[in-house]
């Protein structure tokens, strides 16, 4: 036997613990009781018989207690092999992390807004395969392809400029590492999700972008930020502002989203692109635009099933609870 919650099962320490305290307060009630009325007196005012009921009544009760306890923690046994053949598409999230992505103009920033709708989506894709891809003046892959969403959540929340020494935004050095991630064959089964500010430095798009399309790769570009532009914090090791980053003229740097070539890229490869507001993503239409790329059937895996049995002890408290005043009933006038 094995249980689906066994964490729960913590709670059966209620069981003797409450049992404890009610038999701590029934002798401080019978103290109470002898120091009024003396030893003697109070023998014969309280009868053993009732006193034994209402001792049989509360273990009742308390049975019962523990077996919703083991009812929630959801026992289960009775064993069987399932095939389980699995669907999906294999979608590399693409983030850009240069310090550019610390910019305001998407409260509380672009980066910290970006991700907060990456881990939002994350829960949209089930049954896809999510890889992760973090980018500045260099790429380097944060996570491989995988269903695991927390492992992959988890990655993402770990996403900094200080992650990477290169700053500056290179978007083919990004492109090329998501493209790695993916399988060799080739299929109309995988996408890639940028997300960026849109400014490139390092050039080279056209090349990665005619790659992509060869590769049968679509990509969909998100936009973060607006055109007008805002400057870009400094942020020092503690986490405190101290100022904006300034050029050599000593002014202060605004950045501003090239819309143009993330446009581009998404025609040339078959995806769409789609601006992230002062509100954020859209999500709905970004998993309405993901699911535009057509899924595979993934090798069949075999898995063990287990019976839930659950019913068995919840069947059995709400017996208990149901006939314990008649199971344990006074039937002498006056009790």
């Amino acid at each position: 036997m094995r249980f689906g919650n066994a964490a729960i099962l913590w709670l059966l320490w209620l069981v003797p613990i409450l049992w404890g305290v009610l038999y701590l307060a029934r002798n401080a009630a019978r103290r109470r009781t002898q120091a009024f009325t003396g030893v003697v007196l109070e023998s014969a005012l309280v009868k053993d018989r009732r006193s034994g009921r209402r001792a049989g009544r509360a273990a009742l009760r308390l049975l019962a207690l523990a077996l919703l306890i083991v009812a929630a923690a959801r026992p289960q046994w009775g064993a069987s092999q399932v095939e389980v053949q699995r669907k999906g598409s294999d979608v590399v999230f693409v983030l850009d992390i240069s310090r550019s992505m610390l910019a305001e103009d998407i409260q509380p920033s672009r980066l910290t807004r970006a991700k907060l709708e990456l881990s939002d989506l994350l829960d949209r894709l089930a049954g896809d395969r999510v890889g992760l891809v973090f980018f500045a003046g260099a790429a380097f892959p944060q996570c491989p392809l995988t269903v695991d969403v927390s492992a992959a959540r988890l990655f993402l929340s770990q996403a900094d400029p200080s992650m990477i020494g290169s700053q500056g935004t290179d978007l083919q050095a990004a492109l090329e590492t998501a493209l790695e991630l993916f399988d060799t064959e080739e299929g109309a089964y995988r996408a890639i999700l940028l997300v960026t500010d849109g400014e490139d430095f390092a050039g080279g798009l056209e090349e990665i972008t005619r790659k992509l399309s060869r590769a049968g790769v679509v990509v969909f570009t998100v936009g973060m930020g607006s055109t007008e532009g805002a400057p870009i914090p400094l942020i020092d090791e503690r986490g405190q502002r101290q100022g904006f980053l300034r050029d050599e003229k000593n002014q202060v740097v605004m950045s501003r989203l090239n819309e143009e070539a993330l446009v581009k890229l998404a025609q040339q490869t078959g995806g769409i692109y789609l601006r992230a507001g002062s509100g954020g993503l859209d999500l709905a239409r970004v998993t309405a635009a993901l699911s535009r790329v057509q899924s595979r059937r993934y090798e069949a895996t075999r898995v063990t099933s287990y019976q839930e049995r659950y019913a068995w002890p919840l069947a059995a408290a709400l017996v208990i609870l149901l006939l314990e005043p008649w199971l344990l009933a006074d039937r002498r006038r006056g009790e």
